[in-house]
């Protein structure tokens, strides 16, 4: 580097340099150190929704999975990142999908479903799946979804190239790219000039070290995905869901596997602390990325509605008016007034708001203009639902966790169900209420941002967002049913 020549620095703190945490991350096994305790937590779920007793608040795969999992899900996406993509335990299909790969065609996925259309179906699907079979009261079915995860990832994986699941099928992986928007961290290069100078691409590419960890091979026309693995090479996969470290602007699609770190040989990869409305304010989502945050935002408020008086007396009546006795029919009908009519309402002001601008663009346009926007509400209507989930089962995951060992002949203790019974009922709505605080005023921020100082244009849209987060503080205040816990009925 020339004398007057300035070295661009990372735009925050840089977790890596945290003492410990760096040399852990750039361990080849890191991640699978990650993967083997959610993995064995997921078999011995399957096993005792299988084998157990067939009560949702005693037994492992429901308490686990609807009650802590949603919650850790948005916890970790508040204080770090994708935490949970990172240490998910799908992801080991990898090693049988690669041996099933000699036995079976290698396909490509179509460049029509390329995108978050796909995701967007299945998204729906889980939601009324969830509600018209009562997931979160059936151990049995809520094990059968495990393995259906995990079938699921090893037959994509194995048809099609790696990575395929995780950014275009995967609804929960989808769920946390979209929220991870508002997480503080995100990977970025240290020196682009490094990454400019870079011949190997080695971050997306993957890289290949002789056995005295001399050299790398590999390279931009030879994928390390692609490649047959090599007698005394070291392999260091690269980004399977195709992210260039210098061009990422966004947590979008990243798993945060740190495969990148392990595979720069720069070692010119950062995990840096930003604030996420400057990155969001400065990123314009494609318009399939911004539907999907739209429907997700009132995906939940949906699920949240559907544990209230007010929703089932709409479905009494609804049923009633239509003559059926039909569930799945009611249920449609609520959930497409609910998702269509949000998710159409919200498209149609981000179209006005930008007429008001003075701009001519159509409906994807529109969208990528205010999109963004809509990422931290959507964040914040599903914390503040899987708050209530986590807050009022949080210690439950101590007794159903005995039992299931103990039905394995481990020694665990004797279950102590009063566990079950401590819930912080005081903090609960405040703290509901706050995230919803916090999350329309961050919106609002991003669609202010959005409008260039035409402030006309942010109104409409400001408004939607504040009258959505007055819903849903009206909707959380409801009596909600306890589901998965032994507390009964409503709070």
């Amino acid at each position: 580097m020339s004398a007057g020549t300035t070295r661009r620095r990372v735009p925050g703190p840089d977790l890596l340099r945290l003492p410990g945490l760096g040399r852990f991350v750039r361990w080849r096994y890191a991640r699978l150190t990650l993967q083997l305790p959610l993995l064995g937590l997921a078999l011995l779920a399957v096993f005792d929704g299988l084998t157990g007793r067939q009560v949702a608040p005693q037994n492992l795969a429901t308490v686990s999975v609807w009650l802590h999992y949603r919650g850790l899900v948005v916890l970790a996406l508040l204080v770090l990142g994708n935490l949970f993509c990172a240490a998910c335990p799908l992801m080991l299909t990898r090693g049988p999908s690669r041996w099933l790969r000699r036995l079976t065609p290698r396909l490509t996925w179509p460049r029509a479903l390329r995108n978050k259309y796909p995701v967007l179906g299945l998204t729906v699907a889980f939601l009324f799946a969830y509600e018209a079979f009562d997931l979160w009261a059936s151990p049995w079915l809520t094990a059968w979804l495990i393995l259906g995860y995990f079938g699921a990832a090893l037959a994509v994986d194995t048809l099609f190239p790696a990575g395929t699941f995780c950014k275009h099928v995967c609804p929960l992986g989808n769920f946390n790219f979209a929220l991870s928007h508002v997480s503080p961290a995100q990977i970025a290069a240290r020196d682009p000039d490094v990454c400019r100078s870079c011949a190997g691409q080695y971050c997306v590419n993957g890289r290949l070290e002789d056995a005295g960890g001399r050299g790398t091979l590999g390279g931009p026309a030879a994928p390390l995905l692609q490649l047959a693995p090599l007698e005394n090479a070291r392999t260091f996969p690269g980004c399977e869901t195709e992210l260039f470290v210098p061009q990422v602007r966004s947590n979008q699609d990243c798993t945060l596997c740190l495969n990148c770190v392990r595979a720069c040989p720069h070692d010119n990869v950062a995990l840096v602390l930003r604030p996420p409305t400057r990155a969001l304010a400065a990123w314009r989502p494609r318009a399939d990325v911004a539907l999907l945050g739209t429907l997700l935002l009132f995906a939940g408020v949906a699920n949240a509605l559907a544990m209230t008086p007010p929703y089932a007396a709409a479905a009494q009546g609804l049923a009633s008016w239509l003559g059926t006795r039909s569930e799945a029919l009611v249920l449609g009908l609520m959930l497409g007034v609910v998702l269509g009519g949000g998710c159409g309402l919200t498209l149609a002001l981000f179209g006005w708001a930008s007429r008001l601008a003075g701009r001519r663009e159509g409906m994807r346009q529109a969208a990528r203009r205010w999109g963004s926007a809509v990422f931290p509400l959507a964040f914040a209507v599903w914390a503040g639902h899987y708050s209530f989930h986590f807050l009022t089962g949080w210690a439950s995951i101590v007794p159903v966790l005995q039992q299931a060992l103990g039905r394995l002949g481990l020694p665990a203790g004797t279950p102590d169900w009063t566990l079950a019974a401590l819930v912080p009922e005081n903090l609960l709505f405040p703290l509901q209420v706050a995230l919803l605080y916090a999350g329309s005023g961050a919106s609002a921020y991003l669609t202010a941002r959005a409008a260039q100082g035409v402030w006309r244009a942010a109104v409409p849209v400001i408004v939607w967002f504040l009258v959505v987060a007055a819903l849903t503080v009206l909707i959380l205040g409801q009596p909600m049913q306890m589901r998965g816990t032994l507390l009964g009925g409503p709070r």
